[in-house]
């Protein structure tokens, strides 16, 4: 029922609290490995992003087809 349910949904929001806990503690390990000690010593250059034709084509065709997945579906 409803009380069986919502301990089963109580259980995996704490499994998945507890791994993002798991991950974040494994990457500062790394990063400590690594030697990263504060973000105004240890600069990471990003590169821009650049759109070309391509990508705006692709862009449209997928904006087309969850347009017509809605349309026909009629629901999200």
């Amino acid at each position: 029922g409803l009380k069986r349910a919502t301990q089963i949904w109580l259980i995996l929001a704490e499994r998945l609290i507890s791994n993002l806990f798991t991950r974040a503690e494994q990457s500062a390990s790394a990063m400590q490995v690594r030697g990263f000690t504060e973000p105004n010593q240890h600069r990471v250059r990003w590169n821009p992003l650049k759109l070309i034709g391509w990508d705006w084509l692709v862009g449209l065709l997928l904006c087309a087809f969850w347009g017509v997945r809605v349309w026909v579906g009629g629901e999200w």
